[in-house]
């Protein structure tokens, strides 16, 4: 598995030398809980050379007790982990390397995990939604994902291609009704700036969700546009703690379950409760989980008139559709799947 692999030949563009993939720098940031022996170990790392057909550069730190970061984690601090990343000098050094004599040049962050076992052409995939979108209004894409899968040979290999079919039937609605998932997703940095600027960090939502912590931070931004496409994932290891239900189908974070799905439509804080106007927590949710789990189409067009929430200052009618399209995509999934010869 290299990062090579995430483009398709007629996007391989290489120096004059032919030694190294031009417009592309890995940043490698290796980490873990602090003990004497690992900062051993990660100072080895760092050292580390290889001719490689990328320029990558490697940072090392440790968390916890006596580390680098979160000297009181005792669990991995996801926030801090990818917050120390991008903020990294030899992170910034890579992008200006990048940018040269361009300080309007298109670059973007692409946020990926130790767990990936093939990149898919995902990178080619991402030439290619850049190119579409600015086709159309002249304003690339600020976030973008096309989410993940596990591994064709994997038991929830059909879950996971499930749940992201889902996930983009929701985003053809309205592309931040969904979670953008932290194993794949692109955030492009600000023109003449060498870095992110919007943080990781929200302690409120404990040192999980990086990925909307940021999103609800970077949608501010002028010209703010999201993608999330159905074009190729990325393929990654199926975590230990995935479990799999319904015949199969759904993993514990699949958007085929309501309460994931109403997650998703709040993660990057763009519903506020028509009463209180804060967003939705806790009992809130349930609105969203009873829609999406209506037995019938009567039920639901009853329902949905007592839609609790705004967008914007207004009622959020946008949410109702989209919720509507995830659960005639599910309902499909369910009846087809009765139909199947059993075993």
């Amino acid at each position: 598995m290299t990062i090579i692999e995430g483009f398709r030949e007629q996007d391989r563009t290489f120096t004059n030398d032919r030694k190294v993939l031009q417009d592309v720098a890995v940043i490698f940031g290796m980490n873990g809980k602090h003990t004497p022996e690992l900062v051993q170990i990660l100072q080895e790392l760092a050292t580390f050379r290889y001719s490689c057909k990328v320029n990558f550069a490697i940072i090392t730190y440790t968390w916890g007790s006596g580390g680098t970061i979160a000297q009181h984690a005792t669990d991995p601090p996801f926030q801090d982990i990818r917050e120390h990343l991008k903020n990294s000098p030899a992170t910034r050094n890579l992008v200006e390397a990048l940018r040269g004599n361009d300080p309007r040049s298109l670059i973007y962050f692409s946020f990926v995990d130790s767990d990936t076992i093939e990149f898919n052409f995902i990178y080619s995939e991402y030439l290619q939604i850049v190119k579409e979108e600015w086709e159309k209004d002249k304003i690339p894409p600020t976030v973008m994902s096309t989410g993940y899968e596990f591994h064709c040979g994997n038991e929830h290999h059909i879950a996971s291609w499930l749940d992201r079919m889902v996930r983009t039937a929701l985003a053809e609605v309205y592309p931040l009704f969904v979670y953008y998932p932290e194993p794949n997703f692109c955030v492009l940095v600000r023109d003449t700036l060498n870095t992110i600027e919007e943080s990781f960090i929200d302690r409120r939502r404990g040192n999980i969700m990086e990925s909307p912590v940021l999103i609800s931070r970077v949608k501010t931004r002028a010209n703010f546009k999201a993608v999330f496409s159905d074009r190729k994932p990325i393929i990654i290891d199926a975590p230990k703690r995935f479990g799999l239900s319904v015949k199969g189908l759904v993993t514990g974070q699949s958007t085929l379950s309501g309460m994931t799905l109403a997650q998703g439509a709040n993660c990057n804080k763009v519903l506020t409760h028509k009463h209180t106007m804060r967003g939705i927590a806790g009992k809130d949710r349930g609105f969203i989980i009873r829609l999406f789990n209506c037995k019938s189409d009567r039920e639901f067009n009853e329902m949905s008139k007592e839609n609790p929430y705004n967008m914007d200052g207004e009622e959020a009618t946008i949410l109702v559709n989209a919720i509507k399209e995830a659960r005639e995509y599910k309902n499909f999934v369910y009846e087809f799947d009765k139909k199947l010869p059993k075993d």
